[in-house]
């Protein structure tokens, strides 16, 4: 299966990326989940081609930067994880007219990553 964007509303899910353009290698060394050992772009990518971990950047809908790192173990069942990058408290810029948005709320994209993993046919732990 091939990375995939995830719409979530205010959040939404991209696969990460290391280029010109995007690079979330700087957001991955400050998110680290704690059992695992740090991760490259790269070895993260080489996981979700052999369908052992698919991992994806949160990003707030209006940029591109990762804010934070959603990560689905495809263990039996599977275990998704949604970390925030940094301070989970820090705000983020948005539109007045919004509801003020923090990093901490990026755990909002877990549900719409447990649809997408239902309709994949992925049971994933509650």
């Amino acid at each position: 299966m091939e990375p995939t964007e995830i719409n979530g509303g205010r959040f939404y899910a991209r696969p990460l990326h290391n280029d010109e353009r995007i690079d979330d290698t700087p957001a991955l060394a400050v998110c680290n989940p704690g059992a695992m050992e740090p991760e490259s772009v790269d070895s993260l990518r080489e996981k979700w081609a052999q369908e052992t971990m698919y991992t994806w950047a949160v990003c707030e809908q209006t940029n591109v930067e990762m804010i934070g790192l959603a990560v689905l173990h495809l263990t039996e069942p599977a275990v998704l994880d949604v970390l925030p990058v940094g301070d989970p408290s820090r705000k983020l810029p948005n539109d007045p007219v919004l509801v003020q948005k923090t990093v901490g709320d990026v755990v909002e994209i877990r549900g719409p990553i447990l649809r997408w993993a239902q309709a994949h046919g992925i049971e994933v732990a509650q």
